[in-house]
């Protein structure tokens, strides 16, 4: 190959070059509150989904929502990261502060008794930390979600649910 012909290839590379653009896409801050249309991950929603509350703690944004599906009552949490859902026996059964607990990393979320007033997570080396709660009354149902935040490095080993007037109505190992 000539000089002229390796300049005339070069020349047609820089021009094709010039067409091509890097596109930087930015990604979502962690802390960052999920956003926009709110709908069912996983099962079908057969009544309306409800967002029941939303907030960044320890640099996690967070959205809490909870709808009824064919498999029952579905919780579902939502961070810039990760959507998790679960179904079945979500509200508490009768003598119980706890009904469904899940734990997505450092995120702990579930629901809990009415008479429940706080909800901590108990983190091994921290102590307690309180959970976020949220009532169940624009589902229909009685008690409270919950959403707690712990820092990343952090081992939560249990959720205590706690009375308004400080009892201790319930403490939850986490497996």
């Amino acid at each position: 190959m000539g000089v002229r012909a390796l300049l005339a290839a070069l020349g047609v590379a820089v021009l094709a070059l010039a067409g091509c653009q890097i596109v930087q896409v930015e990604t979502p801050h962690p802390a960052a509150i999920p956003s926009g249309s709110l709908e069912a991950d996983g099962p079908a929603a057969i009544g309306p989904v409800v967002e029941l509350g939303s907030g960044s703690t320890a640099g996690i944004g967070w959205r809490f929502a909870i709808f009824e599906s064919d498999d029952g009552w579905c919780m579902q949490l939502e961070t810039q990261a990760v959507t998790q859902t679960g179904c079945g026996q979500i509200p508490p059964e009768e003598g119980d502060a706890f009904g469904a607990v899940s734990q997505s990393g450092s995120i702990v979320h579930g629901v809990a008794s009415e008479e429940t007033a706080t909800v901590f997570l108990i983190i091994d080396s921290l102590g307690r930390v309180p959970a976020t709660l949220m009532a169940l009354d624009d589902a229909g149902l009685e008690g409270h979600a919950f959403v707690g935040t712990a820092p990343a490095d952090a081992n939560v080993t249990h959720v205590m649910a706690v009375k308004l007037n400080g009892e201790i109505l319930q403490t939850y190992e986490l497996p």
